[in-house]
């Protein structure tokens, strides 16, 4: 008993010394909570169901389990209090929130010297949640919070390694499982974050020796958990991404063309501003590390130069690796957080005005770009209702539709994007990628809405690309023609077309 009461209180004091310490990181978690949730308020405002949304609010299924990401499957069961999900928007997207705004002040925390939280440091971490390929994770009403948390698992740590290896090796291994079972768009962050580290301490003037012990027992946590969760947890996929690797002698061309996809994808998303201040940011961030470094110049220059590169090509994760990776915003959302890693270690860096403004003027631009989405998301779904209304009604005016037999029925054709948010991608063309049509042939989610949501009675949805019948080949006589579609239709068969 005295030895038990002796071990009691020397926990109950390190758990407290733990609380003061981190105790500095609840006012800014407060503020970046705040800039988050006011920045994404024209996507709650929009009330916009996102793709697999529109599916989800039908049926209440989640379905994360054919991806193995069963952290998101269980903890649903608690958000939504019930195995069978329904629409609690926007409590989901409020959580992604909380969890942002914690790996934000997080990663301030890893990087700051006098942990004395300032607008520069804030600014800085705005590119982390508020980036335009995150925006889109925002989006889901039901993914969100669990897209979110991947984040913060693998940043969290990074809270530990100055801890001990052994207890630090095991949080890198549980974290890096956590991130694989929640969701795996975040593989890249962790890495990112121990070569940013790995810098600082080799630039500070500690020996190459530790900080390689810190590099390899990082890797070492980083590989375990890859490795438990792809041998035992990790089902095979092979639909719109494939898991599988390409053959010894296509690796090399397959990933090299994969980067080449990214890149390219950045480069077309991006404003020509935006580019430019990262650009600017970029180098901001080399000049902070050559006037901090106690290396020579040229040594702390090039091993600089040489952690951005290799940040930013992890910023995309394992994906590249892959023979089909997923090239979609909410899986390139590393590279806002690359923006953001860089940006937080310039804005912890003394003076250095100049160095400071890029990632400021950023941060106003993804800031205000939020706003935009938000807004583009209203327009494209008021949009979207009045079309799928209006076939709906016509519909209901034939006399095909009255017989009491099974119909079958064919989309062809999309709406497009709205006429308001058309114009808006002359300025913004990322928003091409960023806002779905909500109504468009042969896409799942876009059509689900359609054939589920307006109780369309005995009609069947035959897709073409399964059945191999194409209605638009057969001739059939034209039963309503309008401006918006063209409704055909014959012997239970029907097929609009979309104009």
């Amino acid at each position: 008993m005295p030895e038990v009461r002796r071990i009691v209180p020397e926990k109950w004091k390190e758990w407290k010394e733990a609380c003061l310490e981190y105790r500095c990181m609840c006012k800014p978690w407060i503020i970046m909570f705040a800039v988050y949730v006011i920045g994404i308020s024209a996507i709650l405002r929009a009330n916009f169901n996102y793709r697999d949304d529109l599916m989800r609010v039908f049926n209440g299924q989640g379905g994360w389990e054919n991806y193995g990401r069963y952290i998101s499957c269980f903890l649903s069961w608690f958000i939504h209090v019930d195995t069978y999900l329904t629409d609690v928007s926007p409590l989901p997207q409020i959580l992604a929130a909380v969890f942002m705004a914690a790996a934000a002040v997080t990663v301030w925390y890893i990087f700051s010297k006098d942990k004395h939280f300032t607008f520069g440091n804030l600014a800085a971490l705005v590119p982390l949640g508020l980036s335009p390929y995150f925006l889109q994770c925002f989006s889901y009403k039901y993914d969100s919070p669990y897209m979110a948390l991947s984040i913060l698992v693998s940043v969290i740590p990074l809270l530990f390694w100055k801890d001990g290896y052994r207890k630090y090796f095991c949080i890198a291994a549980a974290g890096t499982l956590a991130m694989c079972l929640s969701y795996q768009a975040s593989s890249g962050i962790f890495p990112m974050l121990v070569a940013l580290v790995c810098l600082k301490n080799w630039n500070s003037g500690d020996k190459i020796q530790e900080t390689l012990k810190f590099a390899l027992y990082s890797a070492g946590g980083y590989v375990l958990g890859m490795a438990f969760f792809k041998i035992f947890l990790m089902p095979q996929a092979d639909t719109y991404v494939s898991t599988s690797l390409p053959g010894i002698r296509e690796f090399f061309p397959v990933v090299a063309r994969n980067f080449v996809t990214y890149f390219h994808y950045v480069v077309k998303d991006f404003k020509i501003g935006w580019l430019a201040l990262i650009f600017l940011l970029c180098l901001g961030f080399l000049f902070v590390m050559v006037r901090e470094s106690s290396r020579k110049w040229l040594a702390a220059f090039s091993m600089s130069g040489i952690i951005l590169l290799i940040m930013v090509m992890f910023s995309f994760g394992l994906y590249p690796i892959f023979s089909q990776p997923l090239f979609a915003p909410r899986a390139m959302y590393g590279f806002g957080i690359f923006v953001a890693l860089v940006g937080t270690v310039v804005s912890t860096a003394e003076k250095a005005y100049l160095a400071k403004v890029p990632y400021i003027l950023l941060a106003w631009c993804f800031f205000v770009f939020s706003f935009t989405y938000g807004n583009a998301l209203r327009e494209q779904q008021d949009y979207a209702n009045f079309r799928l209304e209006a076939v709906v009604n016509d519909l209901n005016s034939l006399d095909i539709m009255m017989d009491g037999k099974e119909k079958k029925m064919q989309l062809i054709g999309s709406i497009g994007h709205a006429p308001v948010v058309k114009n808006m991608l002359k300025h913004n063309r990322i928003l091409k990628r960023l806002v779905p049509t909500q109504f468009q042939a042969e896409q799942k989610p876009e059509e689900w809405k359609f054939y589920h949501n307006y109780g369309l009675k005995k009609v069947k949805r035959n897709r073409h690309k399964k059945t191999g019948e194409y209605y638009q080949k057969m001739n059939l006589p034209m039963l309503k023609d309008t401006m918006y579609h063209t409704i055909r239709g014959k012997d239970g068969r029907i097929l609009i077309e979309l104009k």
